[in-house]
């Protein structure tokens, strides 16, 4: 019985997990009903355990019990037992006593050898009748627990132990007639909202599989304590079938009128009506548990399908917001697809091309992260107040990183880079091989003249370096792939100076005349995108006059890409043309011969002088 109240009140404390499970109004329902069964069937376990430890003192005590069936109620077993053994116990320390006695009798007037052996004897069955006392005293104790005949101060008594138990019981008023609010309401969580992302749907989905197996279980320990009632309830209904049956043999036996054997009768009634009232108090608590704890469990059940509902609401949603994610995700492909279809159709310059690509990639990415961010995150303002805050502390830490990339987009816009151009920075020269999103690279170009060449050398620039004063960078004019060469000639004085510069102009002219076109169609486009009339490029001569000659100047465009060697070709022909020319030649620049003089000797004061000399 203190085995059953106990697993009772294990059952009863397994509440609070039911009250960590509420999150939604309906399943504050349920758990409202199952506290309500929860506290009467704890009520009904303690008014059990009072009536039947009621029943056992007074069954054991012989009070109100029927002739012959205390000791055929199967309830009392062993306590019957243990009333055997404890009178077995109390004849043997008798006997131990009288035969002490006697032979301390036979002591006294034995002498030598006699009194030696009675006074072994003596000791021997003293030691036998402490043992014997020890072995009544711990049967009797064993009595008065089972029959719950120890005092009340006693707190090892069986009503002592039944309120051990019931104080043990947290936050519980078992004489109210409702529970406590406080123990339960404190536990129950606050209603949450229903998730709206995939991570928040997946979330939920394991929450109410963890849920369903909390409830299981619970339905579990109740079964359990179900097929404990029953089982703790049978011998109680087998002593009431007994008590009946024993009514039954009184009501059908002798009709003798006398007034002895009517008076026997009235008082076996009675002793069967007391014994019936015993029984039936302490097996109707049990019945009524048995009843609220297969509603209890109906009750889980109903709760465990409003789960299962939920979690399939859950599985649908999140089955949709998958295909809805696919879908999104397929359209940005076809969207990527017809993005590249229409650059590569309708923008037919390859710089234009590459950043409407590097722009079709960031506009994608960025569409790919809202979408991934939307459909993932639970709430929309709490997501942009964590990327705000991230945003900020991503911003203070890689700044440099963001100029760069701020400095990407100068250097892809108008008047910007493209792969191929020439341009300086910080002092170095260099043809553009790439343009990242965070760095440059050029190839190095260097040597002595005004035509460098690559060095084999891949210089890297940040991307941020545009924005520092310090910089110094330099481009070509936008949409040209020219520069300006330069000859410089120095010819005689006594040069035809108008020939001259014919003849010069001609050969840079017959050099020019090879890629004019190509120079003068990126004139247009120059003209067009700075919106400026400029004169059409062509080679031009300037005159100066110096002590050494007649110095020309002859100024002539030519394509980067190929500037040393038309240089080269420009030379060679202005050289062929003057040489052609005989009226023509360079001036020949020496440096001044410096020598020194002899002076003559000077005359002696014996020689005579003329009149010369005079």
């Amino acid at each position: 019985m203190i085995s059953y109240l106990s697993d009772t009140i294990n059952w009863y404390r397994h509440l609070g997990v039911e009250a960590g499970l509420v999150r939604e109004p309906e399943e504050t329902l349920f758990f409202a009903d199952n506290r309500q069964m929860a506290h009467e069937i704890l009520t009904l376990a303690f008014a059990y355990a009072r009536a039947q430890a009621d029943f056992i003192a007074k069954s054991t005590n012989g009070g109100g019990a029927a002739p012959g069936l205390q000791a055929r109620s199967p309830q009392m077993p062993g306590l019957a037992d243990l009333q055997q053994k404890s009178n077995a116990a109390a004849a043997e320390v008798a006997a131990l006593q009288a035969r002490i006695k006697a032979l301390q009798a036979r002591l006294a007037p034995a002498t030598g050898r006699t009194r030696t052996a009675v006074g072994s004897e003596l000791a021997t069955a003293l030691s036998e009748l402490d043992l014997a006392q020890a072995r009544s005293d711990a049967v009797t104790a064993m009595l008065q627990f089972e029959s719950g005949s120890a005092s009340p101060e006693q707190t090892g008594g069986l009503l002592g132990q039944i309120d051990e138990l019931e104080r043990s019981v947290p936050d519980s008023d078992l004489n109210s007639k409702r529970p406590p609010a406080g123990a339960v309401d404190a536990g129950v969580a606050p209603a949450v909202s229903q998730p709206s992302g995939i991570f928040g749907l997946v979330k939920d989905l394991f929450a109410l599989g963890r849920k369903q197996e909390t409830l299981d279980e619970t339905a579990k320990l109740t079964n359990a304590l179900a097929t404990r009632a029953t089982s703790v309830r049978a011998p109680m209904l087998r002593l009431l079938q007994t008590i009946d049956q024993r009514g039954n043999e009184l009501a059908s036996g002798t009709t003798a009128a006398d007034v002895a054997a009517l008076r026997d009768r009235k008082q076996a009634f009675e002793a069967l009506l007391e014994q019936h009232k015993l029984a039936t108090a302490a097996t109707l608590p049990l019945s009524k548990q048995i009843v609220l704890l297969q509603l209890y469990d109906r009750n889980l059940a109903r709760w465990h399908g409003a789960i299962a509902q939920r979690a399939a609401a859950d599985v649908r949603s999140l089955a949709l917001r998958l295909v809805a994610l696919g879908a999104i995700f397929a359209l940005i492909f076809l969207g990527a697809l017809a993005w590249r279809w229409l650059t590569n159709r309708y923008v037919q310059d390859v710089r234009r091309r590459g950043q409407v690509m590097a722009a079709r990639r960031l506009v994608l990415g960025l569409i790919a992260v809202a979408v991934v961010i939307v459909n993932f995150s639970e709430e929309i303002g709490s997501a942009a107040t964590v990327l705000g805050f991230a945003a900020a502390g991503i911003a203070v830490a890689l700044q440099n990183v963001i100029l760069s990339i701020a400095g990407y987009f100068f250097l892809i816009g108008r008047f910007g880079i493209k792969a191929g151009d020439r341009v300086q920075i910080s002092g170095v020269t260099g043809d553009v091989i790439d343009i990242g999103l965070v760095k440059l690279s050029l190839m190095e170009l260097g040597g002595t003249g005004a035509h460098p060449q690559p060095t084999g050398r891949v210089v890297v620039f940040s991307n941020a370096i545009v924005f520092q004063p310090s910089g110094n960078f330099f481009k070509q004019a936008p949409g040209t792939s020219f520069v300006w060469n330069e000859v410089h000639l120095t010819l005689a004085a006594d040069c035809d100076y108008r020939l001259a510069e014919k003849r010069l102009l001609d050969s840079v002219d017959q050099v020019y005349a090879r890629y004019r076109d190509r120079v003068t169609r990126d004139y247009r486009n120059l003209e067009r995108d700075l919106n400026l009339v400029l004169e059409t490029p062509k080679p031009q001569s300037w005159l100066s006059i110096s002590p050494s000659g007649l110095e020309m100047t002859v100024r002539y465009p030519a394509e980067t890409r190929a500037a040393a060697q038309i240089a080269d070709e420009v030379s060679r022909r202005v050289l062929d043309a003057i040489n052609r020319e005989p009226s023509l030649h360079l001036a020949t620049l020496g440096m001044a011969n410096i020598q020194a003089q002899t002076p003559p000797p000077a005359p002696s004061d014996s020689t005579p002088q003329s009149d010369g000399e005079k």
